[in-house]
């Protein structure tokens, strides 16, 4: 076990420079102003989630006031603020329902052990693992929940018994005659001010604002009755160990603290990327995040405080108004604690419809109606996902939600995963019927199989059909007896098939379970293949191959090169000159892997240069001159190959038949120029290619434009090699002064 990639010692090592760090004077002015700005929000924010969290008002700040310090001591992101969060809020809730305060200890506790493993192990990665779409139903479902939930209190009713949304729909029906006027222009004003403040200036703490402004008016003007915080404490509690007997009664308990653990973490990270955007060059450390977060929520849970998370509220507060260090954190959690000691009685006076106003602006923001529309614009199957999270959340359950958000979420992936698409090409009547099969080809492919299946019928033998399967990504055992039921089926009435394109692998895969030992002799490499399978009954398929390939390029290529060739219409820039020969079986473009515009090509027999001669009329002189005085190319490539007939005709002393006037004459003159160097005719057509290219490389050196630029340093010339049997490629290297041969260079696994 590699014990320095783990970090069994939480981190420690790394973080004490970092806490040396935090003597230092500098950025203290910048630390101390954003930490008191982002206390003044968290005030008001920990005891409205406290509240949510059916807790007392006091435990969000005492939470608040522990997490603050932990998470920044032991966390990977030096600027974000933890504390309770908006949306755990939910959660909690159901957690102390069903648990009470003791349980909700011990989830806490466990959550905060699960986070420190992750951390350790250097899992948190994988905590991302998480759908966008679930997330986004997540974060709206507990924003319908706490605006429902919260009502109540905004009307100034008495909670209901149960917490279920119809629940409280119900109670807040049967008592609305009974709502209190002060509660109501309470909560409303609150949520005027949280939307007014931000007006005026995004630096003032709205939520604190906020709650000050109406808990002033109301402790003047509303009436005795109106429901208040109450008594808030002046001490933190003694801190206690959570009671693991209690809750091992119960073994449902460790389940909700997977939950706990997954979200809270989840929403950790979130917020620290978040963050990091925001901060601008900053990166956290994702797994030291994690620890820090786990012992805050261990810290939390024995000073008996609700699980927190990283708060981008508070941590994009802190940001903005200037935090250098994670000093900004700490001072945050110590003003908390001076907050406690010296205004804990005017905290007390804070009226509950004020905190259930603050929390249904928050729940408002957390639906955010735009992200649906906006995935609904995207992709219909994430607003699907998102409408499922949304609605089981808060018509059944929070656990029943994510994991059937999850579950929505595989069965869409494995959907467009598992979709074959198959698309009939447009062929004239005496071309082969043209299909071509895309994605996998497993049992999720068998209705686009039947589907061509139910037409073998209708086509005719004298045609036969040609199935490209270069798209097809994998096939399993289904796939492939449903492939041979098709190939069947089409035996059945005469009509002889091709599979073309098909890889070594599914080859070898469909060979090996072909039974009946058909298939092999249907496999097609090429278009050569493809007429020599289908030969006695086609006769005239390559007429119309270069028709057939445009359709295919208009189909499947032009759509996805329209915007490059939009900006290619205002000119050209290639970065490189290759000069190669005519030889249909070399393709610049596929030995290089270039696009449209790129590559600037010269294509002649036997890729001859011609020595530079002032006044002469030559196009590949024109070329080169076109390429490297006006398009400024950085390189130049020469590009011979073996079997070349060029090279046969001048080294060989065959004659040429007589009716093939021009080529005869191009013979002639180049033997006589000097734009190709005689050899022994002892030496091999393939070393004369090697040779020859090297000499032309030496003729391009005559060209004073080419010679200038490259003793500048401007301009690099290169002689390659394309061995065709094998398709390798040999590069001429000066140093070692021989060619050498390429080997690709294996990606690097992140």
């Amino acid at each position: 076990m590699n014990t320095q990639f783990f970090r069994f010692d939480l981190g420690v090592r790394s973080l004490l420079p970092k806490w040396r760090g935090l003597l230092n004077r500098q950025y203290i002015r910048d630390d101390l102003f954003a930490g008191v700005t982002v206390a003044l929000v968290a005030i008001p924010l920990s005891l409205a989630i406290a509240l949510a969290s059916g807790v007392e008002p006091a435990v969000g700040l005492v939470t608040a006031i522990v997490a603050g310090i932990v998470c920044a001591l032991f966390g990977g992101n030096p600027l974000a603020v933890s504390g309770p969060a908006a949306a755990m809020s939910i959660l909690v809730a159901m957690v102390v329902a069903r648990y009470g305060m003791a349980g909700l200890i011990v989830v806490g506790f466990v959550c905060g052990a699960l986070q420190i493993l992750t951390g350790v192990f250097r899992l948190g990665r994988f905590v991302r693992l998480m759908p966008l779409p679930v997330i986004e139903g997540f974060t709206a479902g507990i924003g319908a929940i706490i605006i429902i939930g919260q009502l109540p209190r905004a009307l100034g009713l008495p909670a209901p018994d149960e917490s279920h949304i119809v629940d409280v729909i119900t109670h807040i029906g049967g008592l609305i005659h009974e709502s209190h006027a002060d509660a109501v222009l309470i909560a409303v004003g609150t949520m005027l001010l949280m939307w007014f403040v931000p007006k005026v200036s995004n630096k003032l703490p709205s939520p604190l604002i906020a709650i000050g402004a109406v808990s002033i008016l109301a402790y003047y003007l509303a009436g005795a009755d109106l429901a208040l915080i109450g008594s808030i404490p002046r001490t933190l509690p003694l801190p206690t160990m959570p009671n693991f007997s209690d809750a091992l009664a119960d073994s449902s308990i460790f389940g909700t603290a997977l939950l706990v653990y997954g979200l809270a973490s989840l929403e950790t990270l979130l917020s620290s990327t978040a963050v990091d955007k925001l901060a601008g060059a900053r990166h956290s450390d994702l797994d030291q995040e994690l620890i820090g977060q786990g012992l805050g929520n261990m810290a939390v849970s024995i000073f008996g405080g609700i699980p927190v998370t990283g708060v981008i509220v508070r941590s994009a507060t802190s940001v903005v108004a200037g935090a250098k260090t994670r000093r900004a954190p700490i001072v945050h959690s110590l003003v908390l604690l001076a907050v406690i000691f010296v205004f804990a009685p005017w905290i007390s006076k804070i009226p509950i419809a004020a905190l259930a106003g603050l929390l249904l602006f928050i729940a408002a923001r957390m639906m955010n109606p735009e992200k649906l529309l906006n995935l609904w614009r995207i992709s219909r199957s994430d607003a699907i996902v998102y409408g499922v999270t949304f609605f089981v959340i808060v018509f059944v359950g929070l656990l029943e939600g994510v994991q059937w958000g999850l579950l929505a979420a595989f069965a869409v992936l494995a959907l467009q995963v598992g979709r074959t698409q198959i698309s009939e090409f447009a062929s004239d009547h005496l071309d082969p019927y043209y299909f071509e099969l895309e994605g996998p080809l497993t049992f999720l492919s068998s209705l686009k199989i039947d589907q061509l299946k139910s037409k073998a019928s209708d086509f005719d033998p004298a045609r036969g059909v040609v199935i490209n399967m270069k798209k097809m990504t994998e096939i399993d055992g289904t796939g492939a007896e449903m492939l041979f039921e098709l190939l069947e089926e089409f035996n059945k009435h005469g009509v002889r098939v091709v599979l073309k394109g098909l890889k070594d692998k599914e080859r070898a895969f469909l060979v090996k379970a072909d039974a009946k030992g058909q298939v092999a002799n249907m496999f097609s490499s090429s278009e050569r293949d493809t007429l020599q399978i289908l030969r006695g009954i086609v006769d005239l398929a390559s007429l119309n191959r270069l028709s057939k390939g445009l359709q295919k390029y208009l189909h499947s290529k032009q759509p996805k090169y329209r915007e490059l060739f939009s900006k290619l219409a205002d000119g050209q820039s290639p970065h490189t000159l290759f000069i190669t020969c005519s030889d249909s079986r070399i393709q610049p473009n596929l030995i290089t892997s270039t696009e449209p515009g790129e590559i600037f090509i010269i294509r002649n027999v036997g890729n001859i240069v011609p020595p530079f001669h002032r006044g002469a009329i030559c196009s590949e002189a024109a070329g080169i001159d076109y390429a490297v005085g006006v398009l400024g190319v950085r390189e130049i490539v020469v590009c011979g190959h073996s079997g070349c007939g060029a090279m046969k005709a001048l080294h060989g002393s065959d004659p040429l038949p007589k009716e093939l006037h021009c080529l005869a004459a191009w013979r002639k003159e180049t033997l006589r120029g000097d734009s190709y160097h005689k050899l022994p005719k002892s030496i091999g057509l393939d070393q004369v290619a090697h040779v020859n290219i090297l000499h032309q490389i030496e003729s391009l050196r005559t060209h004073p434009i080419i010679r200038v630029r490259e003793e500048a340093g401007e301009l690099k010339l290169s002689a390659w090699y394309f061995d065709i049997p094998t398709g390798s490629v040999e590069i001429w290297s000066p140093e070692t002064r021989k060619y050498e041969k390429q080997s690709a260079h294996k990606p690097v696994k992140l």
